[in-house]
């Protein structure tokens, strides 16, 4: 037997992996087929899980992968959907999450971060910064919520004052606090 599954319009042949032909994708998928839904704005097949609950990006799969920068469309690797809505292999995800939290392209938290934003309200307020930093307040922008907001220094981080996320990034210069008399 040459293959398991053939497909007359890719004329792909292949082991048996539940494939289906997606005539909106135009290519063939790796099912099986009743476990995934396209999505017309994406333009990609996805999990049923994510139906309704992903950010649409309009022909996100149609782009490189920001990590390897190969075609995430026709890969058989499979993507992974960042909360950001977009999309990277599930295998670059991975290796990402070794180095750093944050989508290459947007910078929004690539995972639910609350826990560690948490651990880190309680290890700056057990840190407390040298006289001359006190009361140095510095203009941050977020890259989780795009707030901009004035805040207090801190060495280890900066938080927002609308989403409380710690992925903020100093946008401006520095300035001395107005003493209370």
């Amino acid at each position: 037997m040459f293959g398991e599954y053939y497909c007359g319009i890719c004329h792909l042949f292949d082991k048996d992996k539940k494939q289906y032909h997606c005539e909106k994708c135009g290519i063939c998928r790796i099912g099986p087929k009743e476990d995934f839904f396209h999505c017309s704005k994406c333009n990609l097949c996805l999990a049923l899980s994510l139906q309704g609950k992903h950010k649409c990006i309009e022909n996100v799969s149609r782009q490189d992968c920001p990590i390897c920068l190969e075609d995430i469309h026709t890969s058989r690797v499979g993507a992974h959907v960042l909360p950001c809505g977009h999309l990277l292999h599930r295998t670059c995800y991975e290796d990402m999450l070794k180095e750093g939290y944050r989508c290459p392209l947007c910078m929004h938290s690539a995972l639910d971060m609350s826990r560690y934003w948490r651990q880190l309200d309680d290890e700056v307020a057990q840190t407390p910064m040298p006289t001359e930093y006190q009361n140095m307040m510095v203009e941050i922008l977020c890259n989780d919520c795009s707030t901009r907001s004035t805040v207090q220094f801190h060495i280890l981080g900066m938080k927002c004052t609308s989403c409380e996320s710690y992925n903020t990034a100093q946008d401006g210069g520095c300035r001395m606090a107005l003493e209370q008399q």
